[in-house]
């Protein structure tokens, strides 16, 4: 009769992807009266397979989010993802050409404490 070595150990959370953070923070946006919209990124077939249509360009932040006269675009990452240097070279140029206030986040904890800040006036300088 052989013995086997037991060990109790908690499993490892899984890993939360970028949709799973992306649904949350949409979720939040829409309970604070923020309209969310989708930027879809790249070249999409129709449905009929007719033609092809062009999303925004590659780089451009994942959602614009609107509420009354106010305002952003909103790039969500994985927790702990980077910026890609196409999105880093096309955040700055929305920012610079266009002073378009973007946020990005990796957490919905993330755009709460952004969200404080931007209703607060305080998008400004960013």
């Amino acid at each position: 009769m052989s013995r086997r070595n037991f060990r109790l150990t908690s499993p490892k959370p899984p890993r939360l992807s970028e949709n799973d953070v992306e649904s949350a923070c949409v979720d939040v946006l829409r309970l604070r009266g923020y309209l969310v919209v989708r930027l879809h990124a790249g070249t999409f077939k129709s449905i009929d397979n007719r033609r092809f249509i062009r999303g925004v360009e590659k780089g451009t932040p994942d959602y614009a989010c609107m509420r009354g006269r106010a305002g952003f675009l909103l790039e969500v990452k994985r927790p702990g993802e980077m910026l890609s240097p196409e999105q880093e070279r096309k955040h700055e140029e929305l920012r610079t050409f266009f002073r378009v206030t973007i946020g990005v986040v990796d957490s919905v904890e993330a755009l709460a404490a952004w969200l404080e800040n931007y209703e607060r006036g305080s998008h400004v300088a960013q």
